[in-house]
């Protein structure tokens, strides 16, 4: 893997968001609803492309044990529109009330293609977000929200080794991240994926998950 690829001033150079904005607009997505369900609320999750360290890295987090559903799931901060928030507004509001993160940290570069959530009823905004020196001191975790953040360099997720994928019961199949004892599935991972892809040259960023399966337990 390139190291200069990976350099905190190509990560973050202008060259580098205009070239990763470009390549999120023309993404287009077929929304493949096979159960003619309309998706009833908007939502929108921050992707925290960091600085940690002068390591490039993602920002993700542990939903808390409290919450009534996907509790224990690793996420990025986000959560439903409220009003008519942008995404944006969303986003950056999600992100404090969850990990204390105040917007004057964040350098937006733009939104993601839409998604559709966990049987369509939802549809999920991805905004991303540069920080480039992001210390502890920045963070303070709702305890209600959220029970942990860590951060993944991008070098790892470029690894192939900590790349697979796994299928659902529903024919969808979606890439894995696996991060220590941290697994990274579902439309975070994919969120993720795409983000890489856009992001990074392929040299760098080979998307090698559909060479492995791997098993996520206790999939609701």
């Amino acid at each position: 893997m390139s190291a200069v690829s990976l350099g905190l001033q190509n990560v973050f150079s202008l060259a580098s968001r205009e070239r990763c904005m470009t390549n999120l607009k023309k993404i287009r997505l077929p929304l493949i609803n096979k159960r003619g369900v309309q998706p009833s609320a908007t939502a929108a999750v921050l992707v925290p492309l960091c600085s940690i360290n002068e390591v490039p890295s993602l920002l993700y987090t542990v939903r808390s044990a409290y919450l009534k559903s996907n509790s224990g799931q690793i996420s990025f901060p986000g959560g439903k529109t409220d009003n008519n928030e942008t995404p944006t507004e969303t986003a950056m509001r999600e992100t404090r009330e969850e990990i204390g993160l105040l917007p004057k940290k964040i350098n937006i570069w733009g939104c993601g293609p839409t998604l559709p959530g966990k049987n369509y009823k939802i549809m999920i905004t991805p905004v991303v977000g540069c920080i480039t020196d992001l210390r502890e001191n920045d963070l303070t975790l709702n305890k209600n929200e959220v029970s942990e953040v860590f951060a993944v360099p991008l070098e790892e997720l470029c690894n192939s080794k900590n790349q697979y994928h796994t299928q659902f019961s529903n024919g969808f199949i979606l890439p894995v991240f696996v991060a220590d004892e941290f697994k990274i599935w579902g439309i975070t991972a994919y969120i993720t994926h795409i983000v890489l892809s856009c992001l990074l040259p392929t040299d760098v960023y080979r998307n090698e998950w559909m060479k492995r399966k791997i098993d996520i337990k206790h999939v609701n």
